[in-house]
């Protein structure tokens, strides 16, 4: 079958770039000239957005703020190399991008890899989610820009939101691509996941999170019932800041870790019991 190049949305209504990427921020780091030379007088401006539409308002709100604060406070300025603060990290424009992406359907056909190592190519920065034990956590990962010096501040917006554009783009195809091409392979993550969440006795808030993943997926797209998008995203959302907790060294450590995970099973079990595909999802995937 040949593919496609873009996600055609209205063959696809639920299809949505804000279920690719969310929880996003453009934040401005300035040093004040006028007190001490330290992190803790390091300036941050800073404005958060929730889908790729609302990132250009963002990024302008983000810098009239920049733009106020400035006519009030001296800040740090290197001819050569721009906006200095004691983070090394930000010379330059001072300016970060970023947000969080779920990689799901990119993951499940196979073509996760090369997309990580095209932003990489373009210098963004790219930070997974693990915590006890688990690598890449829910396909999850936090990117934004890894370099600042040498652009503008609206150029950089530019190639940020450009790269933005092009994984959003990936990451969709990549859906559409499971249902048409890769059928079985979707029913079959989703599936598996619904069955451990249901019957599992044991669980960890970090194992729902990666297990949730393409359950995630499936309410995106509209193919449960039980369970809506908004629900799903809530469940991952929750999980975002969670602690990687340390190993038991004790019997009685471990004992603990067993009564909590068991606790939050029976909970999940509770939640997930009736969560199945519905009759849009079964004919897709039987067709």
């Amino acid at each position: 079958m040949k593919r496609r190049s873009r996600a055609p949305e209205g063959e696809y209504p639920n299809l949505s770039a804000a279920d690719v990427v969310s929880d996003g921020v453009v934040r401005y780091y300035r040093q004040r000239t006028d007190l001490p030379f330290r992190a803790d007088n390091t300036l941050c401006v800073e404005v958060r957005w929730n889908d790729p539409q609302s990132l250009p308002a963002a990024f302008r709100t983000a810098s009239e703020k920049e733009a106020e604060v400035a006519r009030r406070h001296p800040f740090a300025w290197n001819p050569e190399f721009g906006y200095v603060t004691c983070r090394p990290r930000v010379l330059g424009t001072g300016l970060l991008i970023g947000g969080l992406f779920h990689l799901e359907g990119l993951h499940l056909i196979g073509d996760l890899p090369p997309a990580l190592a095209g932003l990489e190519a373009v210098r963004l920065s790219i930070r997974e989610f693990s915590g006890d034990g688990l690598k890449n956590a829910a396909h999850l990962y936090r990117v934004c820009n890894a370099a600042m010096l040498g652009v503008s501040e609206q150029e950089l917006f530019d190639r940020v939101v450009k790269a933005f554009a092009a994984l959003v783009r990936q990451e969709l195809n990549a859906r559409i691509r499971l249902v048409e091409e890769m059928p079985r392979v979707f029913e079959d993550a989703v599936c598996r996941s619904l069955a451990i969440l249901r019957e599992c006795k044991l669980l960890s808030e970090w194992e729902f999170l990666d297990i949730l993943s393409p359950v995630r997926l499936a309410a995106e797209m509209g193919f449960l019932a039980g369970l809506t998008r908004d629900e799903a995203n809530a469940f991952t959302v929750e999980r975002l800041d969670l602690p990687d907790a340390p190993r038991p060294k004790t019997f009685e450590e471990e004992q603990e870790r067993d009564r909590r995970d068991a606790a939050f099973a029976d909970r999940v079990n509770r939640r997930f019991r009736d969560v199945r595909l519905n009759p849009r999802a079964k004919g897709i995937f039987k067709s």
